[in-house]
């Protein structure tokens, strides 16, 4: 599953983070930012992101080419669909809708007329956090705060490290993000205009499933997101075939302040104190060890060296 995440770009440089090179063309572009609709709600940078935050989305431009000059548009939009058929106040749908399982897409009710209708698109993220649930001598479940390898000597809990550079040439070069599948929809009642969306979530693979039973479905190739947002001429059926475990990612342990989404600031996806004591600790004891051994050898020679002295 996926219930919470981390985005801390702003507008500007998230454009940039999204920059793409169509096919057969010589300078990667930005993809536009669209207005948003979300009941007053706006994108706030944040490093706990919760169900009904406002984050921005990649979709296709191909529902807005009156708004966008590239194929693709980021688009604020609402984590946790709004049921199309909900009428009066949508806070008060009362179904889970942060994610959706992609084994029953083709047969829900609200999903399968959503994933026909166009409604893919890629939920775009530094990282989620998710809580270790195959634990269960645990008490409290531990979180831990998953992202893509970062190149050399770049933190992802340190945006210091990051290096954020843009240019047409070149295209983005700084922190990896990750692209998590999703689907979209757009709820209007009255006097209201609301853009949500839900990810979808798969089986974990061996790469995660030491933590939990379910994981994100991630696109970690361009060809991917391509294809995945490419909904005039990748069918419904063919795009669902591109979804698969990712099977290389990074993670840490995090502070338990993450379990409160009221809690926004960068202590959250800190890596745990303790964790880089035992690193220590490890460093320390494997040192020890190994002058333990060095000593242990050094005895054994010279003791055999002691008794064939004596012998000759």
């Amino acid at each position: 599953m996926c219930g919470r995440t981390g985005l801390s770009l702003g507008k500007t440089q998230l454009q940039c983070a999204c920059s793409y090179k169509p096919k057969g063309a010589p300078s990667y572009i930005k993809p536009d930012w669209l207005p948003e609709h979300n009941d007053g709600k706006e994108y706030v940078p944040s490093y706990n992101i919760a169900p009904t935050d406002v984050t921005p989305v990649l979709v296709s431009a191909s529902k807005y080419k009156n708004a966008a000059k590239s194929s693709r548009v980021l688009k604020p939009m609402m984590w946790g669909i709004i049921p199309p058929w909900h009428k009066g106040d949508y806070k008060t749908h009362n179904l889970s809708t942060n994610n959706c399982r992609m084994e029953n897409i083709q047969s829900s009710k609200l999903y399968s007329p959503i994933l026909k209708d166009g409604g893919r698109c890629v939920i775009v993220v530094e990282g989620f956090y998710e809580w270790q649930t195959t634990n269960k001598t645990s008490k409290t479940k531990q979180p831990y705060y998953i992202y893509a390898p970062q190149d050399e000597n770049i933190k992802v809990e340190d945006p210091q490290t990051w290096n954020n550079e843009f240019d047409e040439e070149n295209g983005w070069k700084g922190i990896h993000l990750l692209h998590m599948a999703g689907l979209y929809n757009i709820w209007q009642n009255e006097d209201k205009i609301i853009y949500s969306y839900s990810v979808i979530t798969m089986e974990s693979n061996s790469t995660l499933n030491w933590l939990h039973h379910r994981m994100p479905a991630i696109l970690n190739q361009q060809e991917q997101i391509e294809a995945w947002l490419d909904i005039d001429n990748v069918s419904p059926e063919m795009a669902l075939t591109i979804l698969k475990p990712v099977k290389i990612l990074s993670w840490h342990p995090v502070s338990t302040l993450v379990n409160n989404s009221k809690n926004k600031s960068d202590e959250c996806n800190n890596r745990l104190l303790e964790e880089k004591k035992n690193k220590s600790k490890q460093k320390t004891l494997t040192s020890w060890f190994h002058k333990a051994d060095k000593r242990k050898s050094e005895e054994d020679f010279n003791a055999t060296a002691s008794k064939k002295n004596k012998h000759d």
